[in-house]
């Protein structure tokens, strides 16, 4: 299996373990070995734990904010880089894993109730997200990013009437959960799929987890690239063909993914399954056009939130 974040970091490793090794042999000195040693152990576990640090959460969210970055208008790009102080939107696409516990504790508006951030959400027997935190006929909690999404990006649009660290929030928030809404493995098609596809299988003959087939695999396997070529190559789109992936309301874009994705729905894999070559490659267009949409939702939804001249001619011509 070819393993391209991994491999040249080994490869890496080995050139510098003999190069520093001739070093010591050469000058024979003591705090050589220890330098030597100290060195490579760290890049040895740099290596180690990098794949676990880099998945849809970095390479995949970075990728949707770029795409989104390249089709923001240039009022909007100008309010999101005052509202995030310069720091890029790419940058920042993983801030809701890196410090989950610290985006709950200092971002808490009345719509959230409550209720944590979600990174998945839930849909009815019609493939449709629900609009609320609590189911309508059994009142049990939803874990739902939709919702929070859709919150979010209603404060934005009128963000000065927040201050400046919960409009920073919220906008932080809705590039991540964009992102999140859109991969295969983050939408939960009934209450059983509390697990969300963290039960095991063989992935091109590597032991791992169903939910990291698509949080990881899917993106740097058969698409080995940094996050700009991702983009690049994702995104293909014509005016026309982006308008129309745009249209609706978040909770369309909900269902659009929830029926995308049926297919590999988290019951349509089982636990033990070995999932070979052919079946990475039958899905990896399903990878490529969620990364896309969801680049193409995050820049209209932040167009439309903040360029008054962009969202009339938007809803002149298509929501009449």
């Amino acid at each position: 299996m070819k393993t391209p974040d991994i491999c040249p970091k080994i490869c890496s490793l080995e050139w510098l373990f003999y190069r520093n090794f001739a070093i010591f042999a050469i000058h024979n000195h003591q705090a050589m070995l220890h330098r030597l040693f100290r060195t490579a152990a760290v890049l040895l576990c740099a290596a180690i734990i990098a794949p676990g640090a880099a998945g849809w959460g970095r390479m995949g969210h970075s990728t949707v904010a770029k795409i989104a970055q390249n089709h923001l208008t240039k009022t909007t790009r100008e309010k999101v880089n005052e509202i995030l102080h310069g720091q890029s939107m790419t940058g920042l696409a993983s801030y809701c894993d890196d410090y989950r516990a610290d985006v709950d504790a200092t971002f808490s508006p009345e719509w959230a109730q409550g209720v944590p951030h979600a990174h998945t959400f839930e849909v009815d027997e019609n493939n449709r997200p629900f609009p609320v935190l609590k189911h309508p006929e059994t009142g049990r909690g939803l874990t739902n990013c939709v919702y929070f999404a859709d919150h979010c990006i209603q404060d934005l649009s009128h963000a000065q009437d927040f201050p400046d660290s919960t409009q920073w929030k919220a906008l932080v928030m809705t590039i991540h959960l964009l992102g999140d809404m859109h991969c295969p493995g983050h939408i939960r098609y009934a209450a059983r799929h509390k697990d969300i596809g963290k039960f095991d299988v063989t992935f091109v003959g590597e032991e791992t987890n169903y939910h990291k087939v698509w949080d990881y695999y899917m993106v740097v396997g058969p698409l080995p690239f940094s996050f700009s070529d991702i983009a690049e190559i994702c995104d293909d789109c014509t005016p026309e063909q982006m308008a129309e992936i745009v249209k609706g309301t978040i909770y369309d874009w909900g269902k659009d993914n929830a029926d995308r994705c049926e297919c590999v729905r988290l019951d349509a894999v089982s636990e033990g399954d070995k999932l070979n070559g052919f079946w990475q490659r039958d899905h990896t267009e399903l990878t490529r056009t969620q990364l896309r949409n969801a680049g193409y939702r995050l820049a209209h939804a932040l167009n439309m939130a903040f360029d008054p001249k962009y969202a009339r001619k938007f809803n002149r011509k298509y929501n009449k």
